[in-house]
């Protein structure tokens, strides 16, 4: 009887911590889906208030949306979450400018060497690239700030 009971406790442990790690993986992939989503809706109800007030002055190209990618290509997922939030963030303010009036040198300086937190960590961005369209695409470097330097928050 004993014995019984004892392998059945060691079935539903061995189960659990099978479940545990199948699910584990699903599970980091539903939380960077849902960051992705939480920062999709951001921007999307942003450029939606900035195109209704647009909408109403005139008809001219204007920035619709802010699309951030990093010249590195294996980075962690939820550390490319974190920081395209930030980016996303601080530069959100270009999103309905229209495009012969976005100051060029003020939307690479917005974020060119800029210390931002992610992750719980601080990062220096650099700006590679900037294609100002309708999709206003920033292309990142970054790199994790250790020391700050004089003068630096």
């Amino acid at each position: 009887m004993k014995k019984n009971v004892a392998f059945f406790l060691l079935g539903a442990l061995l189960g659990a911590a099978g479940m545990n790690v199948f699910l584990a993986s699903r599970l980091d992939a539903l939380y960077i889906e849902r960051e992705k989503l939480r920062t999709d809706l951001y921007l999307t109800t942003e450029r939606l208030k900035k195109t209704e007030a647009q909408w109403q002055s005139s008809r001219t190209s204007v920035v619709r949306e802010i699309v951030v990618q990093f010249e590195k290509e294996s980075i962690d997922p939820f550390l490319a979450v974190a920081l395209r939030q930030e980016v996303t963030r601080l530069a959100g303010g270009l999103v309905g400018e229209k495009l012969d009036t976005v100051p060029i040198p003020l939307a690479i300086h917005l974020l060119d060497k800029r210390i931002v937190e992610a992750d719980r960590q601080r990062y220096r961005l650099f700006v590679r690239t900037l294609i100002v369209t309708e999709k206003l695409t920033y292309i990142l470097g970054f790199e994790p700030v250790t020391v700050p330097h004089a003068g630096e928050p």
